[in-house]
């Protein structure tokens, strides 16, 4: 019965640090996931909240706020389709000159 107790005090500090790790990271666990549960309800509330006043708004036959566009859904876009070619910071008609292309050769 000496030696039960022997090897008990060696373990019995490692199995207890172990048991301590295990309840600390599963209380982590549980609190993100509780939190992603709360912030998905929180954001689908304010969702369903700005919903309600577009459908408000448009059913009072409000003007357009700061952010509508009235009609492509891009602000300042060029137009549909033309591959942003009046915008030198998309590669639309842009030329960089002799010797850039694929047809390039020695």
């Amino acid at each position: 019965m000496d030696a039960f107790w022997e090897y008990f005090s060696v373990l019995a500090p490692s199995v207890g640090l172990g048991l301590i790790f295990w309840l600390v990271m599963r209380s982590l666990f549980r609190a993100d996931s509780g939190e992603r549960n709360a912030r998905a309800e929180l954001e689908e509330r304010e969702a369903q909240e700005w919903a309600r006043s577009r459908r408000q708004e448009r059913a009072e036959g409000a003007a357009p706020g700061p952010g509508d566009t009235g009609g492509t859904g891009a602000p300042g876009g060029s137009g549909a389709g033309d591959g942003g070619a009046g915008r030198p910071d998309v590669g639309g008609g842009r030329d960089d000159g002799p010797g850039t292309g694929p047809a390039a050769g020695p």
